[in-house]
């Protein structure tokens, strides 16, 4: 186990994202994934964000060179044994998150963290079958996590104070500051955010303005770096819709009650940046085709 390298479960757009940060921080990552495909597609939109940031002059090409280099794929589950820090960006549902830690906390060595980046659910809950459960944490990296310096750390009914204080020093290295937050789910965030995404689709949805002029409003007018309905296709809608089922569940709080827009879309298959289309479209390197938001007048259309 190299107490240098760190393992990033699950190869979609947060697991992408995490990946990138850990490495320009200068840690050895390993993505895994159980899909070649996802790995492949992952590694291209490292490494078109990189790219990006050099048009930006943000980076030089021997920067990403050096990044990249820290970067490992693998399919295969024991590989999580190479780590001193195992990070889950799964599909926000208990069943899948839970059994991948189950699985984990028994083949990895007992000092090994097991953290998982859910926005919606407890992190006892995840762990609630480990046979170290004082080993379990929840960090949760808002996205775009390169550019967001924030992380929230809750810790579960069993995390020690070492696994705690290890997390901490782990997002400092990676400039974040940490907000520790009490163990229930959605954190402070998630909490926040949701309802806000889920009042602009439903702006969209009356045909009050359409998806530029939503995000445009709000990032102008409150300072956001990325509109909601922008957001919202980063994070993934058919995300964006578990989170907010999750989030009723737990709290019966009608506003995040899901839009039916929202729905319609997760079920057509329109899941945001990694399907290439949502609220904008997206080639796919990842970046949102200019001009592509959806209009009031394609709303009938979403379902085709």
């Amino acid at each position: 186990m190299s107490q240098k390298t760190v393992i990033v479960y699950g190869a979609a757009t947060l697991g992408q994202e995490l990946v990138q940060t850990v490495a320009t921080a200068g840690c050895d990552v390993i993505l895994i994934d159980h899909s070649e495909e996802k790995l492949k597609r992952g590694l291209v939109r490292v490494e078109a964000s990189l790219d990006a940031e050099i048009a930006r002059w943000g980076l030089t090409t021997g920067e990403k060179r050096a990044i990249m280099s820290r970067i490992k794929s693998s399919t295969q589950v024991n590989d999580v044994t190479k780590g001193w820090l195992v990070i889950e960006t799964l599909k926000e549902t208990l069943e899948v998150k839970r059994q991948l830690f189950k699985e984990l906390d028994a083949i990895c060595k007992p000092e090994t963290i097991l953290a998982s980046n859910s926005a919606t659910i407890s992190i006892t809950e995840i762990a609630a079958e480990c046979n170290h459960p004082q080993r379990t944490i929840a960090m949760h990296f808002q996205s775009p996590i390169a550019k967001v310096p924030l992380v929230e750390i809750s810790r579960g009914l069993k995390t020690d104070e070492a696994t705690y204080q290890a997390a901490v020093r782990f997002a400092n290295m990676m400039r974040k500051t940490v907000i520790s937050v009490y163990d229930c789910p959605g954190f402070v965030t998630t909490r926040i955010i949701l309802p806000m995404i889920n009042q602009a689709v439903k702006v969209l949805e009356e045909g009050i303005a359409p998806c530029e002029q939503i995000d445009t409003a709000m990032k102008l007018g409150f300072g956001l770096n990325a509109g909601p309905l922008a957001l919202a296709d980063k994070i993934g809608i058919d995300t964006v819709v578990f989170y907010l089922e999750n989030l009723y569940t737990e709290t019966f709080d009608q506003s995040y009650l899901p839009a039916k827009l929202l729905k319609k879309m997760a079920r057509a298959g329109y899941k945001g940046v990694k399907s290439n289309r949502g609220f904008y479209r997206y080639g796919e390197d990842g970046l949102r085709t200019d001009n592509s938001g959806l209009k009031i007048e394609q709303l009938s259309q979403t379902n085709r």
